[in-house]
């Protein structure tokens, strides 16, 4: 689906699809992200633009009438449901406001590891607000807020841990609840 519209939209509209530039690191923060989004109706493919290229693709896909997309060979309706621009303050709330964070893949190889030693479920729980913590800094500097205040999560409750199967890789998967002072969009993948 991402390719389609990306190719639909001339490849790489005013940057909105572009690589990483010189020197970035080279697993950033992706700024555009496909979801599935459950609907009455069933299931809804969802694109979530994040940062300074958000207007440009509200305009892109407003301008976008009743087309296809093909994907694997077959033709699909490209029909544009809503387009709407959001604007998020980050500015710490009074109150940490409460989320739940579904098939969040926080262990890299190297965090897996470490993840697997520890015994106590206390250890567990630190270890993975610590990497929550930086996967929040890392999409705050990617959407290009500058926190002016110390990020933490509280209450970090591990609801479910699984193993979920992409082809021939397993990733370790964590259904999560928490509370964080700043106020994260709709959608969003960390």
């Amino acid at each position: 689906f991402q390719s389609a519209v990306a190719d639909y939209l001339g490849g790489a509209p005013e940057g909105l699809f572009a690589p990483p530039e010189a020197g970035a690191p080279l697993f950033a923060y992706p700024l555009v992200q496909f979801k599935m989004r459950r609907t009455r109706e069933g299931y809804q493919p969802l694109m979530l633009c994040l940062g300074a290229k958000v207007g440009e693709a509200l305009e892109a896909f407003r301008n976008i009438r009743h087309t296809q997309v093909v994907v694997s060979g077959k033709a699909y309706s490209l029909n544009i449901t809503e387009a709407k621009a959001y604007e998020f303050n980050y500015e710490p709330g009074e109150q940490p406001y409460a989320y739940n964070l579904f098939k969040y893949q926080a262990l890299n190889p190297r965090n897996y590891r470490a993840y697997r030693r520890l015994k106590e479920e206390e250890e567990k729980k630190a270890f993975l607000e610590n990497i929550l913590v930086n996967h929040l800094l890392t999409f705050a500097r990617a959407v290009g807020w500058e926190l002016d205040f110390q990020l933490e999560v509280h209450n970090l409750h591990i609801m479910k841990e699984k193993l979920v199967r992409c082809g021939a890789v397993h990733y370790n998967c964590f259904d999560l609840s928490f509370r964080c002072p700043l106020l994260l969009p709709e959608y969003i993948g960390l």
